[in-house]
């Protein structure tokens, strides 16, 4: 019966155990993610801490033991006990001079739990072997941890509860059969019969229980012990036992583990050796040693081995050797890598960060979680050192990473122009982000945002960088850019952006015109071309000039498809930023190629539009007397152009309707005027295609200036449709249009009853 007893008081602390070391057999790889855990074979060790593990599994191994002993491996956190622990068992293993087991006491609850789980896995370990004095051993320590435990009492108090549940079941039971009469006699009989056995076998249970959690308190725990210690000293060889994270228990379960050390430090042919840190635990002995927690632990602790200091120096070399083999294939002037910018955040702003292994491990571990997300094929979608010095601030200052989020506007200075009054607030936020951090670390968070922020270098008094920065921070696609400034944070690219690997793969295709077209085409039906363009615009240095031949024809054409989004934003619109990277990529092409290729550009796409800016960028006569002039064409290629354009704009018109459905009518009419030297083509053409109601409708649409207005204090924009006097004037004429449009009725041309509409109000104002 004892051992019946002994054996179900421990079935559970077994069953944690082996539950305990399944977990603990699992490999972690051994950098990247989940590099913080600590090493398990001396092949891995990186700190030359094996030479250092063998003589302690030395020391260990050859005690002669008659009682037993308490060592600490002691070390802060992240310093590596729990490395150094697993050095020592693979020497362990390898000499075959101790038995060893790794109990953790932080993955078990409350003390008594701790305590049945440490004798009970110390039971298993030396009743492993099966032999009669093995088994003898385990009972004898099953038996000794009952006492110290207390594990009967849950096991008496179920047995005491059982009168109460026999008493209930018998009054069930009575109350069945009485109540049988006038019901179903044999089915009620059989239901007061079950109930009664119940009853009767809950009796019977209730009192093996009782026997079972009979209070062993009056057993003497002296005999129990002298017996354990008897079959402890047949033991061939010790048992170290290893107690790691004892650091990480709560102060009440510290003390009541190491009281059991303490009492059972001298146990035959058991080895204690505790991993801490030792500030936590002399804390956690303070209330019960006279606020002497120090002076507590030496009467336990017969002997200290203490981590080997690791120089700051090696934590950095291998930190750098890590990180080259983790993230060196992208460390290219593509991706924004150069010396000087790495030296300057890697000294100045990541070492400092990096005290110890664990730091560097914690560190490698993020980048490998992130920077796959920022990984497509071969291109890397945004700046090396800066995501690195972010991923660095995300780890170490994880609130400040927050708040960089949070405060875009003033980290990117954005809508700050020339003369901005909030330059005094922009500097109390500034200051506010730095005093997140720690002081001890403030110093290296102002240098990182101002690595990171050129912007806002100002407010710590650094330099002012002019505007014309931020088009090399946006090649360089850093963080202080608008467009990127997301991708670091969302750690996606945004809806209805172009991902950096696809605007490489379009660069790609820039080869042969079949590729290009269908590279267009497929951007096109994914709602990228805006943000195509914008990158164009931002990126012609990175346009391929040998490749002019079959690109500069698709700027053309992208060109073109934008023409109608150019007048809503004067300054900054689709169509504005196509035409100018397709200017900056024309200066770039070899002088003496220029004329040739973007006279076949305009043949090849009859972009009438674009070619209209082109000749105006570059032609002298358009030109204001003391600007700057730098054109891209000479003055022959520029009236080849006005030639060509005018054959192309007769060609369309001969066509029945093809130029009323060219976007930016208005516009191509006034250059043909120009270019013919008067206004009677377009307007002979335009009075043609009106004589039809269809046609003056389409003509009507065609011309009409679509845009928004936003007034004061409107929280969104409205649409807003006109049209300019003189050119209704010019081409039409004022009359003519009254006419047509009191003539016309709206309602049979619903696709054009807008401008319709919108023209017959402007007619009515005008003519007043």
């Amino acid at each position: 019966m004892t051992r019946l007893l002994v054996r179900l008081s421990v079935w559970f602390a077994r069953r944690r155990a082996r539950k305990s070391a399944q977990t603990s057999r699992v490999e972690h790889p051994d950098g990247g993610i989940g590099a913080e855990a600590p090493i398990r074979k001396s092949s891995e060790d990186r700190l030359r801490r094996t030479s250092f593990a063998d003589r302690i599994a030395i020391v260990l191994s050859e005690l002669s033991l008659r009682e037993g002993r308490v060592f600490a491996i002691r070390g802060g956190w992240g310093f590596g006990k729990s490395s150094l622990k697993n050095l020592i068992t693979e020497k362990l293993d390898a000499s075959d001079g101790a038995d060893w087991l790794d109990f953790n006491p932080w993955q078990w609850g409350d003390g008594d739990t701790i305590t049945r789980a440490l004798f009970g896995q110390i039971a298993d370990r030396l009743g492993g072997e099966h032999s009669k004095s093995a088994l003898a051993r385990a009972e004898a320590l099953r038996r000794y941890s009952a006492i110290l435990s207390g594990v009967s009492t849950p096991l008496k108090k179920a047995g005491d509860s059982n009168h109460l549940i026999s008493l209930i079941l018998t009054n069930v039971s009575v109350i069945a059969v009485a109540s049988a009469i006038g019901f179903d006699l044999p089915t009620v009989a059989k239901l007061g019969a079950t109930l009664a056995a119940l009853s009767v076998c809950t009796s019977l249970l209730g009192r093996v229980l009782s026997f079972l959690g009979r209070d062993r308190g009056n057993e003497p725990l002296g005999k129990v012990r002298e017996a354990l210690e008897d079959r402890l000293r047949e033991l061939d060889r010790p048992l170290v036992v290893f107690v790691d994270d004892i650091d990480r228990l709560e102060p009440e379960q510290i003390r009541l583990l190491l009281r059991q050390v303490k009492a059972n430090a001298n146990l035959p042919n058991i080895v204690f050796v505790l991993l801490f840190q030792p500030s936590i635990v002399e804390r956690a002995l303070d209330p019960v040693a006279d606020d002497d927690g120090r002076a507590f632990l030496e009467k336990i602790v017969q002997a200290n081995f203490d981590l080997p200091a690791v120089p700051v120096s090696i934590v950095h070399r291998i930190f750098g050797e890590e990180l080259s083999e983790l993230a060196g294939v992208y460390a290219t002037e593509e991706n924004g890598f150069s010396q000087r910018r790495w030296g300057n955040a890697l000294v100045g702003c990541i070492q400092p960060l990096l005290r110890n292994m664990r730091d560097a491990r914690r560190l490698i571990s993020s980048i490998s979680v992130h920077m796959p997300l920022h990984v497509s094929g071969e291109v890397f979608e945004v700046n090396i050192v800066d995501f690195l010095l972010l991923e660095a601030l995300r780890v170490f200052e994880p609130d400040l990473h927050e708040e960089l989020f949070c405060e875009r506007e003033l980290v990117l200075q954005e809508h700050r122009f020339h003369g901005y009054a909030g330059r005094d607030a922009d500097k109390v936020v500034a200051e506010r982000l730095l005093s997140i951090v720690s002081e001890e670390r403030r110093v290296i968070a102002r240098d990182a945002l101002k690595e990171l922020f050129p912007p806002l270098e100002w407010a710590f008094g650094g330099v002012n960088y002019a505007d014309g920065f931020r088009n090399n921070w946006l090649t360089e696609k850093r963080v202080c850019s608008s467009r990127y400034f997301p991708r670091y944070f969302e750690l996606q690219t945004a809806v209805g952006e172009i991902s950096e690997s696809r605007f490489v793969s379009f660069l790609e295709q820039t080869k042969t015109e079949d590729q290009l077209t269908i590279a267009i085409a497929e951007i096109e039906n994914d709602g990228l071309l805006l943000s195509l363009v914008a990158r164009l615009d931002e990126s012609v240095d990175r346009l391929p000039v040998e490749n002019a031949a079959v690109l500069l024809p698709g700027m053309f054409e992208i060109a073109q498809k934008l023409v109608s989004q150019g007048k809503a934003d004067f300054f900054s619109s689709p169509w504005i930023s196509a035409w100018r990277a397709t200017s900056w990529f024309l200066k770039r092409i070899p002088q003496e190629k220029r004329s040739g290729l973007v006279l076949e550009a305009l043949r090849q796409t009859k972009g009438l539009s674009i070619a209209s800016i082109l000749i105006h960028l570059n032609d002298p006569a358009d030109q204001k007397e003391g600007n700057a002039f730098d054109p891209a064409l000479d003055v022959d290629t520029v009236e080849a152009m006005k030639a060509e354009w005018l054959l192309q704009i007769r060609s369309l018109a001969a066509n029945g309707d093809a130029l009323i459905a060219v976007p930016g009518l208005a516009a191509l009419l006034y250059r043909w005027r120009d270019y013919s030297g008067s206004l009677d083509e377009p307007r002979e053409w335009l009075m043609k295609a009106i004589r039809t109601d269809q046609g003056f409708a389409s003509i009507v649409s065609s011309i009409m200036s679509r845009g928004t207005v936003h007034s004061l204090g409107d929280r969104v924009s409205t649409p807003h449709f006109s049209f300019n006097r003189e050119t209704i004037d010019d081409f039409i004429g004022l009359d003519v249009a009254k006419d047509k449009c009191d003539a016309i009725k709206f309602a049979e041309f619903p696709n054009h009853e807008e401008a319709l509409q919108t023209l017959h109000r402007s007619l009515e104002k005008w003519l007043e």
